[in-house]
């Protein structure tokens, strides 16, 4: 199986393994344990999103950073209100981007979130203060994915940082072929990295109750599993170990 031109392997294998680390931070807080964060980041801030009317706030992501490079990492779905969040198919205006580009409304609704609590504006804060000499990367998996094609395009758009870098696992249709077009006259280097046997990435359809979606750029298939075994085709330890086998059958042998 091919690499695209400029997919880094590496790359996506680092940022599958801090995707994960979401999941492992949801359920170090919702167990009252003490998250143990992914050895040789620093954990700098953490997206929190509110549910049940306010009620409860939980993990959704965190910033970390490791040498030069920042990392923006957003969590899939695991929550019940997540689950409702991921089925409001009906699009949205994006307010943070010109003119009338529209977005699916439950994935907005996660990134944007409230003014008590609103992952987009942990981002945007810790963006505005720090000043990056490595490579900027936004990352997540599933939902996760979703949210994260949002956070980027408000990244470029909206802040000094104008390189940001996008690896995504899973990850669903976003927005119109309009806000597609828009994210990818932006974002130079995106890639989504999906399996074509699962459903996730197929989702929502492109028309969808008379809303138009389509992907943003770029796709790199890493296909395996069998078709319509749902929960192990889009588990993201699965993607894992089919990246670490793509890595091994096309490293170079030294002669």
């Amino acid at each position: 199986m091919d690499i695209p031109a400029g997919c880094n392997i590496e790359v996506a294998l680092e940022l599958a393994a801090l995707s994960e680390q979401t999941y492992l931070q949801l359920e170090a807080f919702q167990n009252g344990q003490t998250w143990q964060k992914p050895q040789g980041y620093h954990i700098k801030k953490v997206m929190m999103a509110e549910e049940q009317d306010g009620e409860v706030e939980v993990p959704i992501g965190f910033i970390a950073t490791k040498g030069d490079n920042v990392y923006v990492c957003w969590r899939g779905t695991q929550t019940a209100e997540e689950w409702l969040d991921d089925l409001n198919v009906p699009q949205t205006r994006c307010d943070y981007l010109p003119g009338d580009l529209k977005v699916e409304e439950g994935f907005y609704q996660v990134y944007t979130g409230t003014p008590a609590a609103s992952p987009q504006q942990v981002v945007r804060e810790y963006l505005s203060k720090k000043v990056i000499t490595g490579k900027l990367y936004v990352t997540g998996h599933s939902l996760g994915a979703a949210v994260a094609v949002l956070n980027i395009i408000d990244i470029a758009a909206n802040t000094a940082q104008t390189h940001p870098v996008l690896y995504t696992f899973a990850g669903p249709r976003v927005g119109s072929p309009e806000f597609a077009d828009y994210y990818n006259a932006q974002i130079e280097q995106s890639w989504r990295v999906v399996n074509s046997h699962e459903l996730v990435p197929k989702v929502p359809l492109k028309d969808t109750f008379s809303y138009d979606y389509q992907h943003v750029n770029e796709e790199f298939d890493i296909t395996f599993g069998e078709v319509w075994t749902l929960g192990d085709d889009h588990d993201l330890s699965n993607y894992i170990t089919q990246l670490k086998k793509i890595k091994q059958a096309t490293a170079v042998t030294p002669a």
